[in-house]
């Protein structure tokens, strides 16, 4: 198999690198703003934001948020739970979800962070902390985000900080 065969590949398993590769495209070669649309490729419906996204294991930074749609369902809302471990504050979880959603549409509303323990191994989650951004999360909510999307694991909140 070639190496441009590979490559080809390994951009259509992950639809991430995929959206950057467009994205690099796009920018290399300064595409008229008649065809580009800033919203291209970004959710604008609320009910296909997803209601948890943290990482598969290990501890991350999360954060609580409220999203309302300002669009063709005006005034509709829910909580999202978003963590990352790649990201070294609260703020660059916010970043992130603020890149997936079309502004024009969606609306977010942080209602504070803290610290997600995601244990594949015994399929239990921990909540705990707070964000010294945002500050702390209601922790009884996240969970019931959590056990809707984890219903076979064991979630709790501990009394621990970082």
């Amino acid at each position: 198999m070639s190496s441009s065969t590979s490559r080809r590949l390994s951009l259509r398993r992950n639809s991430n690198e995929l959206l950057q590769h467009a994205k690099r495209l796009q920018e290399k070669y300064i595409l008229h703003p008649y065809w580009t649309n800033t919203s291209m490729g970004k959710i604008d419906n609320i009910s296909h934001v997803p209601d948890v996204n943290i990482a598969e294991a290990g501890c991350c930074k999360y954060l609580l948020i409220e999203v309302r749609d300002s669009g063709a369902t005006y005034g509709q809302s829910k909580f999202v739970v978003r963590g990352d471990a790649s990201c070294a504050h609260h703020a660059d979880v916010l970043q992130n979800i603020q890149n997936e959603i079309d502004e024009n549409s969606l609306t977010l509303d942080c209602k504070g962070g803290g610290r997600i323990q995601v244990d594949p191994g015994t399929r239990s989650i921990s909540v705990y902390g707070s964000s010294q951004e945002f500050g702390e999360a209601d922790h009884v909510k996240t969970v019931e985000i959590l056990k809707k999307t984890y219903p076979q694991w064991t979630i709790e909140i501990m009394d621990e900080e970082y």
